[in-house]
């Protein structure tokens, strides 16, 4: 089980890398934004505000990807942890049963106990990553379906703009493009943990 957390971990950590990349281009698209409405002056006007939102969602996209890749190296170590604990547990628990009849085997009672506080321990902290992590990642998600009311939003300001309408249509577009990418990146990182949550439950 915790080897399978182990993998959907460095699975989850691949789709934010990508969803993380996205986002810097779409930091990018903000910059050219910026540089066409300053070139544009007032007939852009309203577009320019549009670009510090623009901006902001790359950036917040961008620090939550790199939080959620931060917690998924944890729990990729943790479930390291807690399978060689589990391990050491069961051997204590195996050597009591064989030499059950040994003189002085009684001995072993606080290894078996201190492992099991150990286990007990780690679990509770691997569990509280992984829902760190699901949090995360939903925070990342509400946080992109600002993107289509940004490229909505600027689509609009965009036709406002005369002879700069062509060029900030695309920019638009590039945010909407940006954010369904980013979206898709995080529907299959959440996929993988709720396939991993349905399998600790069977």
């Amino acid at each position: 089980m915790e080897q399978a957390m182990f993998v959907t971990a460095a699975r989850i950590a691949a789709h934010l890398y990508f969803a993380t990349q996205i986002a810097k281009d779409l930091s990018l698209t903000a910059k050219n934004a910026r540089a066409i409405t300053a070139r544009a002056g007032q007939q852009a006007a309203g577009f320019t505000a549009l670009t510090t939102f623009i901006q902001e969602l790359a950036d917040k996209t961008i620090k939550l990807a790199q939080q959620v890749n931060e917690v998924a190296i944890q729990i990729s170590m943790c479930a390291t942890d807690l399978e060689r604990v589990q391990h050491a547990n069961k051997e204590f628990i195996r050597v009591k049963a064989i030499g059950h009849d040994a003189l002085y085997i009684n001995s072993i009672d606080n290894c078996i106990l201190r492992s099991q506080q150990h286990l007990q321990t780690v679990s509770q902290h691997f569990m509280a990553l992984r829902y760190q992590l699901n949090a995360l990642v939903e925070d990342t998600r509400k946080q992109i379906r600002f993107a289509a009311v940004i490229s909505t939003m600027s689509k609009v300001e965009a036709s406002n703009s005369g002879a700069f309408e062509s060029q900030l249509d695309v920019i638009a577009a590039n945010i909407l493009l940006a954010g369904n990418d980013i979206r898709k990146e995080l529907e299959s990182a959440e996929a993988l943990l709720s396939s991993s949550i349905m399998e600790e439950s069977l």
